[in-house]
């Protein structure tokens, strides 16, 4: 995300805020598909639910939400290794953030083969095709997060199976838990665009002005569900 943002400039802060608060939808949230697995029933399971959201009335989970543009602040983490699962044929976590430059590694606990594809959504590029034959098998790669944007990952054999990686330049982002929250500390004070993203709901951008000291507060907000 923000891929055409100057370079991030780690600093020592002598004075930050915070920014906090949720991520809502309106309308209703999308009805799940019921899928029915041709093969590997017996770790895929008989029926499959995919499609749906996961939400707490209008508050919705799993939305990245970073400020734009974020060109200096805190250190950027030292430990930049990220893991995604396939567990019962399902990409785990389903969505997740990362620093750029980091690695991904890519496991299986199922002992079913998956051929997991990464690409880059917008453009179709591709990325890795990453083999596993068995559980327990871990692969890892690193260019998959070279760069900021977003990474989706798909299982050939099971294509109901996808996830997404949002790569950031700084880090000056967060995942909404279950209750649809986020917290983005250790922020330097002045005026930021601040953006949500979720791979259902799409994209909203809103503004948000820190304080030394402060904490704001800000709900942004997801237009409807509107199935493609």
């Amino acid at each position: 995300m923000d891929s055409g943002a100057p370079l991030y400039r780690p600093e020592s802060l002598s004075t930050f805020g915070r920014v906090a608060g949720t991520v809502e939808f309106d309308g209703d949230p999308p009805l799940d598909t019921v899928v029915t697995p041709m093969s590997d029933a017996e770790v895929c399971g008989s029926t499959v639910l995919d499609g749906g959201v996961t939400h707490d009335g209008p508050r919705l989970a799993e939305a990245v939400v970073w400020l734009s543009g974020a060109g200096h602040g805190k250190p950027l983490p030292v430990v930049r290794r990220y893991d995604v699962v396939q567990a019962g044929c399902a990409l785990i976590p389903r969505v997740q953030a990362a620093v750029a430059g980091g690695t991904l590694n890519v496991l299986s606990d199922d002992p079913v083969p998956h051929r997991t594809r990464l690409l880059r959504p917008e453009s179709g590029e591709l990325l890795a095709l990453v083999d596993e034959t068995g559980a327990g098998q871990v692969v890892p790669i690193e260019r998959v997060l070279g760069r900021a944007g977003i990474v989706e990952l798909r299982c050939d054999q099971h294509p109901w199976s996808r996830a997404w990686i949002a790569v950031f330049a700084h880090p000056y982002f967060a995942v909404t838990a279950a209750d649809g929250l986020f917290r983005l500390d250790s922020v330097p004070p002045g005026r930021y665009a601040i953006r949500a993203w979720h791979p259902r709901f799409g994209s909203v951008a809103d503004s948000v002005t820190v304080s030394e000291g402060g904490v704001v507060s800000v709900v942004l907000r997801l237009p409807a569900f509107r199935p493609r």
